[in-house]
């Protein structure tokens, strides 16, 4: 039988992505993927699983991203530079290494993990 529906206007499943901590408070981002192989990604609060974003992001939020949606929710938010790239990081989820952060999502890989 199949899912008759239109291409991308279905979500297949849900990845909930690992958690991490701001200012108090668990989030994570969901992966929403759709029927037609199309993908979508929201900021969610844990203790009520509350959606934060307005609207989806197409590619997996920045750091950036993500601090600036927290704020919109009155989040106290700590961002700090990516020593590798540059960009910025959240604290929360950054790794201190040699005198410097990185980022979890944009330069930490398992050489800079057995380093640090």
């Amino acid at each position: 039988m199949g899912n008759s529906s239109k291409p991308g206007s279905v979500p297949g499943r849900e990845v909930d992505h690992e958690p991490f901590e701001v200012d108090e408070e668990q989030y994570f981002v969901r992966e929403l993927v759709w029927n037609g192989g199309g993908r979508s990604y929201d900021l969610v609060r844990c203790c009520d699983d509350q959606v934060l974003t307005e609207q989806s992001f197409g590619k997996h939020p920045t750091d950036e991203q993500i601090a600036a949606v927290l704020e919109e929710h009155g989040a106290y938010v700590d961002l700090e530079t990516c020593k590798f790239c540059g960009g910025a990081v959240l604290l929360a989820t950054a790794h201190r290494h040699e005198y410097g952060w990185v980022g979890d999502t944009c330069c930490w890989d398992r050489r800079l993990r057995s380093t640090a």
